[in-house]
């Protein structure tokens, strides 16, 4: 039984989750062994094998809904074996894993492509799912593929993961960095983005990259999934100059909850506690108001805090957001609001 959208906070819309990954409908025909099944609730007794393999993760449809998670970016991310194979295939089935499971939801999940179609999922309590790509490994040179992803609702789209493209070089997490930003052909991917409406997400890139990108792009730009280097000196995370000149731009920062990402000893330790993940919230929020700063879990995709567990602590930390004073519309605006408010910006109608 799939429960009703939980309505204790406004909806959340996630920057950034991993489940297609880890979660194949194709089960439904092939037996448990095809993996998790996104329709089944994880978080109960192990009835069987398969369960106990979904209670292992951190996103499933009913406790999205339990947790008033109403969508999220939905990474299609490549491993570097898959990205040097074929790139382009394994995009097109990890889709297709997401299209199938929308297809057996009984209206439950929805693949979104304006902000009217994410608005119109919650209104029937329906997760709102809405394409990225976490690196540009799946574009040619030519760029021909980027309108057939964007017609199949590709919305949001980083360049580069943890590795160099054809396009840019990533924020390798050994801290080599290389000092180039974007190649001639990531300017044209900026501008091509920018042409069709599709949001770029610097989350990934290295520092070079991250400022070409605010240069070529006339749109505001988001960070996906990171934090705040202030508090944790990870490579991953932003630091202040970064931190305003997105936040300058119209852009939102979607914090990461990687125990790596989170504490400032830089540690995978999941005894984080809650008051270091309101830390990154409210330094954003004072550094730059609170029109800048979203969640941008990485659930699926990283060992998390303890303390949320999965998707059914996203309550806890709203509610200690609220207890510091955190009002009802900057909860809105960090809910959802300010990812929304790019989306009508970026996005075509």
């Amino acid at each position: 039984m799939i429960p009703p959208l939980n309505r204790e906070f406004p909806p959340v819309f996630d920057g950034h989750e991993d489940f297609i990954t880890q979660i194949k409908p194709r089960r439904a025909i092939f037996g448990p062994a095809g993996g998790r099944d996104f329709l089944e609730d994880g978080s109960g007794p192990a009835e069987d094998a398969h369960i106990e393999q979904s209670k292992r993760g951190h996103v499933d449809l009913p406790r999205a809904m339990r947790s008033g998670l109403g969508g999220c970016f939905t990474s299609i991310y490549l491993s570097n074996e898959r990205a040097e194979y074929n790139a382009l295939a394994y995009a097109m089935d990890e889709m297709n894993d997401v299209f199938r499971i929308a297809d057996r939801s009984e209206g439950r999940f929805h693949i979104c492509r304006t902000v009217s179609d994410i608005r119109a999922a919650w209104a029937v309590d329906a997760f709102a799912s809405v394409f990225m790509f976490e690196g540009a490994d799946p574009i040619s040179a030519s760029l021909k593929e980027l309108r057939v992803f964007y017609e199949a609702g590709l919305r949001c789209l980083a360049p580069t993961w943890s590795r160099s493209t054809i396009f840019a070089h990533g924020v390798a997490f050994g801290g080599n960095l290389p000092e180039t930003g974007l190649t001639d052909l990531g300017r044209q991917l900026v501008h091509e983005c920018d042409q069709l409406g599709i949001i770029l997400d610097v989350s990934h890139i290295n520092p070079a990259g991250f400022w070409d990108m605010l240069a070529e792009s006339r749109n505001p730009i988001v960070a996906t999934h990171s934090s705040v280097k202030a508090i944790s000196p990870h490579v991953r995370n932003l630091d202040d100059g970064q931190i305003k000149a997105l936040a300058g731009k119209g852009g939102t920062i979607g914090i990461n909850f990687a125990n790596l990402f989170l504490r400032p000893d830089m540690q995978g330790n999941t005894d984080t506690s809650l008051d270091v993940i309101v830390s990154h919230f409210d330094y954003i929020v004072n550094l730059v108001g609170d029109e800048h700063v979203s969640f941008g879990t990485d659930f699926d995709g990283t060992d998390i805090p303890a303390v949320v567990g999965d998707a059914t602590g996203l309550p806890v930390v709203l509610r200690a957001l609220k207890a510091k004073g955190y009002s009802d519309a900057s909860l809105e605006r960090i809910c959802n609001g300010n990812f929304l408010r790019v989306a009508s910006q970026v996005w075509k109608a």
